[in-house]
């Protein structure tokens, strides 16, 4: 099992290490633990992982200071490489860095409750540097993360006791009952829009059918449902969408109406014998066998003696060219 743990990497300090001198730390400690090293050989053993700049750094600081003892406190190795390479910036009042922890914008409960505890954890480190200590670090943090939860509803919860009556373990199982509530409600709601859409596309799918057969463009039934958070306002959104496009068409049909010449018929002359627009003049003459010329019975035109008819009979032939009496 020895031979299989992983030796850690060379830290070097100079900006081209993979992991930051917490995450080195962190693999350095399992590295020892794992491979079983005595007490006594640590501190050459992580000497030994140390090289460059870093490496420099430690050497002059041990020489430097004489009180400090590595070969019997070897975490004063890691304490020099933070002070020196570490993101974390300790200040000299890591209490009120601390206390000053409030949640940011937007930030959610368990993303504050993370932040929180690394707050804490360096406030205890710099504390150590400075000879001082925390009484309890998880009750600090679970006090503040009471006092200025982000969330309504975990607050409200939180109110219901003082600050200080409630323990670390007691917030961890408060957010995780949040994050699992939190949880089904993305699937509830995942799941309801899913639903809301195949409605809505199943009913649209015949209207939009027509709609394009008619040559009017189709409103996407996803682009509809995109903004509409809640089944009542897409159909309304769905209906006055539909309202617009049938208006769309009627409107366009009645163009085409207008813009199309309707045909050309014959004006309907009214017979000049009864004056009925149901017959002609000829139709009526041959069913009657009247004159032509004269409307008379008894002879056609070629033998009527009225050749000229005359202008005071309303119901002789008129002249070509003269306009008809109506």
């Amino acid at each position: 099992m020895q031979s299989e743990v992983r030796e850690p990497p060379v830290f070097r300090g100079d900006g081209t290490d993979k992991f930051s001198v917490h995450e080195w730390e962190d693999l350095v400690d399992t590295y020892l633990r794992k491979r079983g090293i005595p007490m006594s050989e640590h501190y050459h053993e992580i000497l030994s992982r140390l090289m460059g700049k870093a490496k420099d750094i430690v050497r002059i600081t041990l020489r430097s200071n004489t009180s400090l003892r590595p070969s019997e406190n070897p975490r004063v190795i890691f304490d020099i490489l933070k002070q020196h390479f570490s993101e974390v910036r300790f200040s000299s009042m890591p209490l009120a860095d601390f206390y000053g922890t409030i949640p940011a914008v937007g930030e959610n409960p368990v993303e504050y409750w993370v932040r929180l505890n690394k707050a804490v954890d360096v406030a205890e480190e710099a504390l150590n540097r400075l000879g001082r200590q925390m009484d309890n670090p998880c009750q600090e943090a679970a006090m503040m993360f009471v006092k200025y939860c982000p969330d309504p509803t975990l607050s409200a919860i939180f109110r219901l006791r003082a600050p200080d009556k409630w323990t670390a373990s007691e917030v961890q199982e408060h957010l995780d009952r949040y994050q699992t509530e939190q949880k089904e409600q993305l699937a509830v709601k995942s799941k309801r829009n899913v639903a809301v859409r195949n409605a809505t596309a199943h009913t649209q799918s015949p209207i939009e059918s027509e709609i394009a057969a008619s040559g009017l463009p189709v409103v996407p039934s996803d682009n509809v449902n995109a903004s509409t958070p809640s089944p009542p306002q897409s159909d309304d959104n769905c209906i006055k969408t539909l309202i617009g496009l049938l208006d769309r068409a009627l409107f366009q049909n009645s163009q085409t109406e207008m813009r199309c010449p309707q045909p050309s018929q014959p004006p309907t002359r009214a017979c000049k014998v009864c004056r009925s627009q149901e017959h002609s003049t000829l139709a009526h003459c041959r069913r009657q066998r009247l004159c032509l010329a004269c409307f008379q019975p008894g002879h056609i035109k070629r033998n009527c003696a009225n050749s000229q008819p005359s202008t005071g009979n309303q119901f002789a032939q008129l002249p070509q060219g003269t306009p008809t009496l109506k």
